[in-house]
């Protein structure tokens, strides 16, 4: 690469981070519950802080841990919003530096990563989902050494460690994902294949991953201590036996017709999907101009024709693993939503590896144009971000009246769909009671199956379904609550509860912060 394209490289990156400082309040849905669980960690063997007293942390082996751990020792230093930003602003710069590696493993121009960029801030991102963000890049990175290891004649020690090290962070950030690793694994094992005594070899890095995963699906799959129960119920630990999962798979028209919007679909106005569209079709002329088979490893240079053509066209059939992973897995199991969608960003990030020419002469031409959509798509994101803070209003004057170290029951009859972003943004607003004033929220994900917290006995409040707070009972909730946050006007039965028993104390924006009535001295 020229100092040209070095400083362009550099100033692509930088775009990608920005978005995540350009408000306080970032339109992630699942946000709030990680930051607030987060704070829990943070806050792990603090006496004094109230937190200790509702939750326990589960120091066992559990995916997640890649962003909770990483959130952990970040915030030996920093605040926890900050921190998080941090992260955030990590799994940006990762993913084109990730994908940059992943083509020079098998031999690509790295120039063409700059095609990856926008798929930055697809709806994956906006959808919140901290744990799986962190572990995108760390796939990308894991795939490129498991290429490297099977693809050299011998095995090699700085092949070798470094992706025993990258396969577990793998798993530990997010378990879906190391699954679909280890399906990109095994099509890079039959097409480099040697026979038994070399799989056998080959996969000693994998051994130390497949161990956390072994103790981990143990104890969730095969003997479950106890199946999970509805998420508006109690919370237990583990998922159940796989007889007992519920897989749910949609029409096969529904998959193909909602790639667009699963790819970039979050904002109101629609302006991230016409980005997307535009880079989609940069992408589709670069497989046009530049597809071609991957260079075959020296060591194969005596294979049969068949042989050669499977590991001349290795990158395809990865490509076609990712792609298949969407269009036929299910898309919920156990209650967990919006698992074969997570796999589409996967499929997309592979397209670079078709591209056999190198990113030079009239294709530079190309590389220009996704740097400047990038740079469209980060300025697009910067400005929706504050749009947010607009919709969001002074949120600091609620956080102040937040009850210190109390419970906090949200109730979002607004879910924000209005704004810049259409993904119910204020869904889990509530959880902010953890993070700024070191409460309780009436709804946490703390004792879901991945998750490293844990309600401790008999600390955690029955609450309504988080979508329907219509359903708010105050006779058997209600009195567990020291107050109450609500976005937009109360109505339906929850509604008139909430107005003959409790009355607003502070208001900002779409927010109120409600306080239970006390009887008269």
């Amino acid at each position: 690469m020229s100092r040209l394209e070095r400083a362009g490289a550099a100033l692509l990156i930088a775009a990608a981070a920005l978005p995540f400082w350009a408000g306080r309040f970032l339109p992630l849905l699942d946000l709030p519950q990680h930051l607030g669980l987060a704070a829990v960690i943070a806050r792990a063997g603090d006496a004094s802080s109230s937190l200790s007293r509702y939750y326990q942390v589960d120091v066992g082996i559990t995916p997640y841990w890649a962003y909770y751990g990483t959130m952990w020792l970040l915030t030996r230093a920093l605040p926890v919003e900050l921190a998080n930003r941090v992260v955030l602003s990590l799994y940006a710069i990762g993913i084109p530096l990730a994908s940059a590696y992943l083509l020079a493993s098998f031999g690509r121009d790295r120039r063409w990563a700059v095609l990856t960029l926008p798929l930055v801030f697809g709806t994956h991102l906006f959808f919140g989902f901290a744990t799986f963000l962190v572990s995108i890049p760390l796939f990308l990175v894991a795939l490129g050494l498991a290429e490297r290891h099977l693809a050299d004649d011998r095995t090699r020690a700085r092949h070798e460690i470094p992706l025993a090290v990258a396969s577990a962070l793998v798993f530990l950030g997010h378990a879906q994902t190391y699954l679909l690793l280890g399906a990109c694994v095994l099509v890079l094992l039959a097409v480099h294949g040697r026979g038994l005594r070399f799989v056998v070899v080959r996969c000693a890095p994998f051994l130390p991953s497949l161990a956390l995963f072994a103790v981990w699906a143990w104890r969730n799959f095969v003997a479950p201590e106890r199946a999970m129960q509805p998420l508006h119920t109690v919370h237990y630990t583990t998922y159940g036996r796989p007889g007992a999962l519920g897989a749910v798979f949609e029409p096969f028209p529904v998959v193909l017709r909602t790639i667009p919007e699963r790819l970039f679909g979050a904002f109101g106005d629609g302006s991230d999907l016409a980005l997307g569209a535009v880079a989609g079709l940069l992408a589709a002329v670069a497989i046009a101009s530049s597809y071609g088979p991957a260079a075959v490893p020296r060591r194969d240079g005596d294979a049969g024709p068949v042989r050669a053509w499977v590991l001349a066209h290795r990158c395809d059939l990865l490509v076609l693993a990712l792609a298949a992973s969407y269009l036929f897995l299910p898309m919920e199991i156990a209650g967990m939503w919006y698992l074969n969608a997570r796999h589409l960003v996967f499929a997309a990030l592979a397209l670079p590896l078709l591209l056999a020419a190198p990113a030079t002469g009239v294709r530079r031409a190309l590389i220009a144009a996704a740097a400047a959509v990038t740079l469209a798509v980060c300025a697009n994101v910067v400005r929706e971000v504050r749009a947010f803070q607009r919709q969001v209003g002074e949120f600091a004057v609620i956080a102040r009246a937040l009850p210190p170290g109390g419970r906090v029951l949200g109730l979002p009859f607004d879910l924000g769909v209005g704004g810049p972003v259409r993904l119910w943004p204020f869904l889990h607003f509530a959880c902010y009671e953890q993070v700024l004033a070191g409460g309780d929220a009436g709804f946490s994900f703390a004792g879901l199956p991945s998750i490293p917290v844990r309600y401790r006995p008999g600390m955690q409040a029955p609450h309504p379904y988080e979508w329907r707070p219509d359903q708010l009972d105050w006779a058997t909730m209600g009195g567990a609550y020291d107050a109450f946050l609500v976005s937009g006007s109360p109505r339906g039965r929850g509604g008139a509860e909430l107005t003959r028993h409790a009355e607003p104390v502070v208001g900002a924006g779409p927010f109120t912060l409600w306080k239970p009535r006390r009887p008269p001295p």
